[in-house]
């Protein structure tokens, strides 16, 4: 009974007249002039053009454009094209750095500019830092800024352009602990630990030191002001308060602040640290990682819910457009995270709900806790220390919801107070001193794009990169980088980082041409200012090419169905129903995944048979009828190790012949 023969069955199959093996099967083929084999690169894809996307997705050249002309969805996106994105991510980046890209105190076009620097303000004189760390922040109402350290106070009347030693004309004992502005006075504690405390007071006028019940029996560590109240913290050694006062007309005495008028207890390893208003209630974050929820019943605040938020302790909170915003410090490790949530009520009850991580910071060394919160039209913003030498506002953009690094400061603490003074962000920095917003640029920023791939594994054959930009002229400058390796846009100084363009006059719109086959490509945007940094480039999009690499082939082979067998040198004989044999057995394959292997030239596919074409019958003017199929298999193309190990060494292996 005539079969097909197996390649474990034939030594050297190419000499005894074997074109192909189909997996284990070997077939003759039937190659004549007028019926050849073929190999070819299959057929060309035409544009993708995604209309949800951008405008610099549209476009007359060939091939798939990924690109970005906002950025305002902020940063955190590693990957563009995965299958879980939603609408916000065709906005988001993966990282930035000296760039705004929220644009939101502009009123023209949108475009990503240089952030202002921060400059050192030397409080306490040039080339001098802060003497201690308890350095708390206030604005009142009529502009001027105070600052604490240790047991001293600072003023700035020029929005934090110039700063001068308070003469209180009073004895303050010990360091200062907190500081709260209401309207334009002022109320400041101060502690010695958890023995010794004071009350001070500056009515706008005159400084004053309260009398209450703490005075000489617990340290109040810190004060608040927050719907009509005061909201004072304390600590005796055995237990952490919080009290809610009213300073209007309010004459203090020792009987203020006792332990029975607590409105909140909690065990005194823990303390407050920061209170804010959020509509309903008062919110008390503390570092035992409970948020406490204090609501004015008939003009006194009462204690109307707790949410625990565990393993963490909560450094930093606000509220605004109804979201709570909160970042805590993981208890056992110094990893900042920032949360948003809601506030939810229940049976009275005011509680904390559907939090959602924002964003996190683990960095080797350096405690990353967000320790305070400030809040703008627009905006919150929160200080992270990042490194040994560098603190940043980061910025969440409330009209996107996007998050972002926004102003550094040139030095390393946590930041403990942040306000804005005549358009211009103040900031103090623990241990450090106050940085004040200039009008001057940041020498260089960048923005890094996410990874694109188009939604395949595959390679694709990266051809060009292409940005705009607004006119630049006098030094300013913008640079394209790119790379191929996933990862580096982890590391923005990566020698992974190839140049590819740099502008320096123009509005861009010129593609740069590229030649990189990698599954990935990664864009990094860097701006440079004019030369006396009074000017910024305005970059508005980036768009980057690509063409699918020709992988995929499509193999054509006329199959020899006669029932005469013809070997080389050898005598032709006959096998009575072999052509349909071989026909039936290639019909099965038809459909499945194979791997066909091509004798001469050497190729190995693999991929499916896409069709046995129906049995056609040649009669040639010279020689006998030939009958034969058409294969077709569409794959790609691929090596094993037995393939190299023959082609290198001239063995014969798994049916392919080296020599002979």
């Amino acid at each position: 009974m005539p079969r097909v023969p197996l390649t474990s069955e034939v030594t050297n199959p190419k000499r005894k007249g074997y074109d192909i093996a189909l997996d284990d099967l070997l077939f003759r083929a039937a190659i004549a002039p007028n019926r050849q084999m073929t190999i070819s690169t299959a057929e060309f894809p035409g544009q993708e053009i995604n209309l949800k996307q951008n405008p610099e997705d549209i476009t007359t050249n060939i091939g798939q454009i990924f690109s970005r002309n906002d950025f305002s969805g902020g940063q955190g996106l590693d990957t563009a094209h995965k299958r879980n994105n939603t609408t916000k991510d065709t906005t988001r980046f993966f990282d930035s750095k000296g760039v705004d890209v929220f644009h939101g105190d502009d009123e023209t076009s949108y475009h990503v500019h240089l952030l202002h620097t921060m400059q050192d303000e030397n409080v306490r004189g040039a080339g001098t830092t802060f003497a201690g760390s308890n350095n708390y922040l206030a604005q009142l109402t009529n502009g001027h800024l105070y600052v604490t350290d240790q047991t001293n106070i600072y003023k700035s009347t020029d929005n934090g352009d110039t700063w001068a030693a308070v003469s209180t004309g009073l004895t303050i004992n010990y360091n200062f602990t907190g500081i709260a502005a209401v309207g334009n006075q002022l109320y400041l504690t101060t502690a010695n630990g958890t023995t010794n405390s004071e009350l001070i007071k500056f009515n706008g006028t005159s400084w004053s030191e309260e009398s209450t019940a703490q005075s000489s029996a617990g340290g109040l560590n810190g004060v608040w002001f927050a719907k009509g109240q005061l909201i004072i913290s304390g600590d005796d050694g055995t237990v952490e308060r919080v009290w809610a006062v009213s300073p209007f007309n309010k004459t203090w005495s020792s009987s203020d602040l006792q332990d029975s008028q607590a409105v909140i207890t909690f065990e005194d390893s823990h303390h407050v640290s920061q209170v804010v208003d959020a509509g309903a209630v008062v919110l008390v974050a503390s570092t035992n990682g409970d948020i406490y929820s204090l609501k004015d019943v008939s003009g006194t605040l009462t204690l109307k819910g707790q949410t625990n938020i565990p393993f963490e302790e909560v450094h930093s909170i606000a509220a605004a457009e109804g979201i709570i915003f909160f970042g805590t410090k993981e208890k056992s490790r110094d990893v900042g995270r920032f949360y948003t949530a809601q506030l939810t009520v229940a049976d009275d009850l005011y509680v904390i709900s559907n939090r959602q991580l924002i964003k996190e910071w683990v960095i080797a060394s350096v405690d990353t806790t967000p320790s305070f919160m400030f809040v703008s039209r627009d905006s919150v913003y929160m200080g992270i220390k990042e490194s040994a030498n560098e603190s940043y506002l980061w910025r969440y953009y409330l009209p996107t919801a996007g998050f972002a690094r926004d102003l550094e400061m040139g030095a390393a603490g946590l930041v403990t107070g942040i306000t804005n003074s005549n358009g211009k962000f103040v900031v103090a920095v623990a241990g450090k001193d106050i940085y004040r917003e200039t009008s001057s640029f940041e020498s260089t920023g960048y923005i890094i794009l996410p990874n694109a791939d188009f939604f395949t594994s595959e390679e694709k054959q990266w051809v060009g990169v292409e940005v705009e930009h607004d006119t630049l002229s006098a030094g300013k400058t913008v640079q394209i980088f790119v790379s191929t390796t996933y990862d580096t846009i982890d590391d923005p100084d990566s020698s992974n980082w190839e140049l590819i363009g740099s502008s320096v006059s123009g509005q861009g719109g010129v593609e740069f041409q590229l030649n990189r086959n990698a599954r990935y490509l990664n864009t990094k945007i860097v701006l440079e200012p004019n030369t006396t940094f009074t000017q910024s480039p305005q970059f508005r999009a980036v768009s980057v090419r690509a063409l699918p690499r020709p992988e995929l082939v499509v193999v054509t082979v006329p199959i020899n169905l006669s029932d005469q067998v013809e070997r080389p040198n050898r005598k032709a004989f006959r096998v009575t129903n072999l052509g349909e044999v071989i026909y039936q057995t290639l019909k099965d394959k038809e459909g499945d995944s194979v791997t066909l292997q091509v004798f001469e030239p050497s190729e190995i596919i693999r991929g499916v048979v896409e069709s046995v074409q129906y049995p056609i019958s040649e009669r040639s003017e010279v020689g006998s009828v030939t009958q034969f199929c058409l294969l077709r298999v569409r794959g790609v193309r691929a090596e094993d190790a037995a393939t190299i190990v023959t082609r290198l060494l001239g063995v014969g292996q798994l049916g392919v012949a080296g020599l002979g």
